[in-house]
């Protein structure tokens, strides 16, 4: 595995990096990147193509022409000043996100305290989500060439398809430039922590590409040991993983576009024992594999109308061993997934008249899994199909109303079982009396459809299951003149949630049942204001999250979240930046069905940056005071973490 990653890593390397050198010529600084005005980044949009093909709606910056929903954008300025190593360190600076650490090393991803088994992730407008666990991992998306992190939050369009429930993340990625782009980046931190990375991309006349690689490993992290007062390296934390992602574009006319997309994640790494609240399990990935080919385009079609489709296909090989000892010397089982997800997309954009536009989309997604629980042992497969249409009209009136109205029809052909339709609407009114001031008021109801374990698994699956439901209501206003501030009030109720449950007919063994009903209540604030030496961000998030079935907390779900990014520029080639996450105490539900409580925390991250024309050298450490972080029962956080990195603008 490790020398197969680097002779694809070093071959990669000379490929594009080649590619990009024999189409380039000097270019813009990071500093001078970042010091960009907006004016200057409106006119740069003006010379690139109208319609975003890796979009599904289209966000813009213009309140008037902006969702019914929170959407935050989080932009490829702010990954390069934060410098993470994957999107888990990312995302959660973003107002209304959470990030979890725990069992099998997973990072997930809570939206309004929802939780990324009822959020639709799309990389690039694709989906990407394990299909047999119907969920991801955020450790397993690299923010290195990233464009835009847009993230939707309350009643979202009906034009994504289904499993829409708990919001939208979509991962943008760079596109073409008219000016060349190679970009080198490397990083070298605590523990054998390495990155080394490039970005690159150009766009001649008709024909564009752009792509990148990325090859990360490390032999772990530590962590502050609260029995001992010590810094304990945490057993079986190492990684090795390799990520591609090439994109190549043609225009055959200057109102369409062709895109072809082709991507590799590689990983291998290890799970820590949760040092509490149940049995030490020594597991290991030996293989977490994603494979991803898809193509698509856009072309406006006569006056008023214009088409976008999508086909794609994303294939997961993962091998998953479980050892008898802490030593990883004996396997006691090493079972396999060969999954993959397939489908088309497509979208039409209706102009019926200057103050009306009508999008009709259709998806067609199908799911296909293959496992085995050991070596020998036979394979079990499973396939389902989702499909989707979706209808949405937006009126304006008056100049400064808009009223938007939609309808999905959602249908789960299941392998085994009943198949399920379910209806979905959505209604909002947004008024905009001025360019700087935006309102608005919106309500949907939701659904998500079960996972493939929880309807087939051999063990615990039950294949009568219902789709999950949610009603959602939400008031927004957002203020841009002075400063930057939006502000979003919330109620949601879910009925129907799925979960594993002992009862005494299935001889106690676990079993997916319909069981739950919940409340996530709340409102979530962000405010920014940038001066000529520096800027600020402050994002607070207020959730009750209730289990109203079992009338208790929901568990890992903080009432209390805020966050924040800080920076000066003390010189003008010098920046330094602070990065704050704050969470209130939080409960956790052991397998004796018990709440414990977890512990409030403050984690505080730095990064200094020094920039010389086309070259940066950065510093960054995380959790400076090397605080005790926990966000699941008996899985700590990486302590205090010091690195040294550059990024080097060839053009």
């Amino acid at each position: 595995m490790y020398s197969h990653i680097h002779r694809i890593f070093i071959l990669g390397v000379a490929v594009i990096g080649m590619v990009g050198f024999l189409a380039g010529s000097p270019g813009l600084s990071a500093q001078d990147q970042e010091a960009q005005t907006k004016e200057q980044k409106k006119i740069q949009q003006k010379t690139k193509p109208p319609v975003i093909t890796e979009e599904i709606l289209v966000v813009s910056e213009v309140p008037k022409e902006r969702p019914v929903s929170t959407v935050t954008v989080l932009d490829e300025t702010f990954v390069e000043r934060l410098k993470p190593l994957d999107l888990s360190e990312a995302i959660r600076y973003a107002p209304g996100v959470s990030v979890s650490f725990g069992d099998k090393s997973t990072y997930t991803l809570k939206l309004r305290g929802v939780d990324d088994k009822r959020i639709a992730m799309l990389v690039d407008g694709i989906p990407s989500y394990e299909p047999y666990y119907g969920s991801f991992d955020l450790k397993t998306f690299s923010t290195d060439g990233i464009d835009s992190l847009q993230i939707t939050k309350g009643p979202s369009s009906v034009l994504y398809g289904a499993n829409t429930l708990g919001g939208i993340v979509n991962i943008i990625t760079q596109r073409p430039t008219y000016k060349p782009r190679l970009t080198f980046k490397g990083s070298y931190g605590e523990l054998n922590t390495r990155s080394l990375g490039l970005n690159t991309g150009y766009q001649a006349n008709r024909l564009g590409f752009s792509g990148g690689l990325l090859y990360q490993d490390s032999d772990g992290y530590n962590y502050p040991d609260q029995a001992s007062g010590d810094r304990t390296q945490r057993s079986n934390t190492d990684y090795q993983r390799f990520n591609f992602n090439g994109k190549l574009y043609v225009n055959p006319t200057n109102q369409s576009e062709i895109l072809f997309n082709v991507g590799a994640y590689l990983s291998e790494y290890g799970m820590p024992p949760a040092l509490e609240g149940g049995k030490a399990r020594y597991w290991r990935f030996k293989d977490w594999d994603r494979y991803t080919l898809n193509a698509g385009g856009y072309s406006v079609v006569g006056d008023r109308s214009m088409a976008r489709f999508r086909a794609y296909y994303t294939r997961y090989n993962n091998t998953l061993a479980m050892y008898q000892d802490a030593e990883l010397e004996e396997i006691r089982f090493e079972s396999s997934h060969n999954n993959a997800v397939h489908g088309i997309f497509g979208l039409a954009d209706l102009f019926l008249n200057p103050a009306n536009q009508l999008k009709v989309s259709f998806d067609y997604k199908g799911d296909d899994v293959r496992t085995q629980d050991d070596v020998g042992d036979p394979w079990q497969a499973y396939d389902q199909l989702t499909v989707s249409l979706g209808v949405e009209d937006h009126a304006s009136f008056l100049d400064v109303w808009q009223v938007v109205g939609g309808l999905s029809l959602d249908h789960l052909d299941k392998f085994e079982g009943e198949s399920t339709t379910k209806l979905n609407p959505l209604l909002g009114l947004k008024f905009t009396p001025y360019p700087w001031l935006d309102v608005h008021a919106s309500f949907s109801i939701k659904s998500r459809f079960p996972s493939m374990r929880s309807l087939y698994s051999s063990g615990s699956g039950n294949p009568d299951l219902l789709c999950e439901a949610g009603t959602i209501w939400e008031l927004s206003l957002t203020y841009n003149r002075e400063f930057y501030f939006t502000g979003s009030a919330f109620l949601q109720y879910f009925k129907d949630l799925i979960d594993s449950i002992r009862l005494p007919e299935y001889d106690f063994q676990r079993r997916y049942f319909n069981i739950g009903e919940a409340r996530i209540h709340g409102f979530e604030l962000q405010a920014q204001k940038s001066v000529r030496w520096g800027a600020a961000t402050v994002n607070y998030t207020f959730l009750d999250p209730w289990n109203v079935s079992d009338d208790r907390p929901l568990p890992a779900i903080s009432k209390h979240n805020l966050n924040f990014e800080g920076r000066v520029y003390p010189l003008p080639s010098l920046r330094l930046s602070l990065y704050g996450l704050l969470a209130s105490r939080s409960y956790w539900l052991t397998s004796d069905d018990e709440l414990v409580e977890i512990p409030s925390y403050f984690n505080l991250d730095a990064v200094v940056a020094y920039s010389l024309r086309q070259f940066e050298i950065f510093a960054r450490l995380t959790n400076i005071f090397d605080s005790p972080i926990y966000t699941e029962l008996g899985f700590p956080w990486q302590g205090r973490y010091f690195e040294l990195g550059f990024q080097a603008d060839v053009f």
